[in-house]
């Protein structure tokens, strides 16, 4: 967990071909009635950026891809237009972008967002075959100007950075469960069976490892547990229409309205509605990836 993690780890680490490094924030307002994705994509020698944004009802997306700038900072993880910039490692962010963002239609407006992160929890790693993945809580605050309608507030976000060689290949599907400071849970479906990591809390400033979250289908919704690591059941379901995304190989991926030759997964993500074992209920994050026939 954060132990195991220096500064340093929070900066870009030199990539070989065929490694990767992903940096991304997904957020949600805390009614769930807005949210969105800010990415980048490393490899040895390009970068991919996106930035998927559902405002009252649409979904606005910015993706391009660009060859490497010249020598710049490892704590610059900034694309050719979305800029993300790493001013304390594990503690704070800071991510901007200006420019136009297209919807389903087509139609373009513009898009200025000046969003910080905090972090509210310390990070934790985790190890997926050769890909290590980092998992972090927090607020993102600032401005996001679209087209007319511009707001400014707090939004509830996690962070992942996640570098090494991403086995897209491998995987069948799987599901991510995120409640701010309560739970993060990550289960993978593979061809050799399922796979499992994440965290829980457990009270008195203590988070709980988790191993092989179980994820089920209820009526209404999901449920995830692990009790044998002392997770009761949450039950979730999601309370807006995910944005969706279509991964291929490591490196090619997009958001748009349907798959294209050499996708393998589609991948829905956006707010849900989790409630504890207690009964209180909560606006987390929930992401589902599924392979293509």
């Amino acid at each position: 967990m954060a132990e195991e993690l220096s500064p340093h780890d929070d900066a870009r680490h030199p990539l070989q071909p065929g490694q990767h490094e992903a940096f991304y924030f997904a957020f949600t307002a805390s009614d769930g009635t807005g949210f969105g994705l800010l990415r980048t994509l490393f490899g040895h020698d390009s970068v991919l950026e996106m930035l998927v944004l559902y405002v009252d009802g649409r979904t606005w997306v910015h993706q391009s891809a660009a060859g490497l700038r010249g020598s710049v900072s490892d704590l610059d993880a900034s694309g050719s237009v979305l800029q993300m910039y790493c001013r304390q490692p594990w503690e704070t962010w800071e991510c901007s972008f200006s420019g136009p963002v297209r919807n389903e239609s087509g139609r373009e407006v513009a898009l200025l967002l000046q969003l910080e992160f905090t972090a509210t929890t310390p990070p934790g790693r985790y190890t997926f075959g050769p890909y290590i993945q980092t998992q972090q809580d927090g607020r993102l605050r600032g401005r996001i100007r679209i087209g007319e309608g511009d707001q400014s507030g707090e939004w509830l976000c996690y962070r992942d950075h996640s570098w090494g060689v991403r086995p897209m290949g491998v995987a069948l599907g799987w599901t991510v469960a995120w409640v701010p400071e309560r739970l993060y849970a990550v289960r993978v479906e593979t061809p050799q069976g399922p796979a499992g990591f994440g965290r829980f809390f457990a009270g008195n400033g203590v988070f709980r490892p988790l191993h092989l979250p179980e994820v089920t289908a209820v009526s209404d919704g999901w449920q995830v547990e692990e009790r044998d690591a002392g997770l009761e059941p949450w039950m979730f379901a999601r309370i807006a229409r995910p944005l969706v995304g279509y991964l291929g190989p490591a490196g090619h991926e997009a958001f748009r309205p349907a798959p294209q030759p050499g996708d393998l997964l589609r991948d829905e993500l956006g707010p849900a509605c989790f409630t504890s074992p207690e009964g209180k209920r909560h606006i987390g994050f929930l992401e589902q990836a599924r392979r293509i026939p």
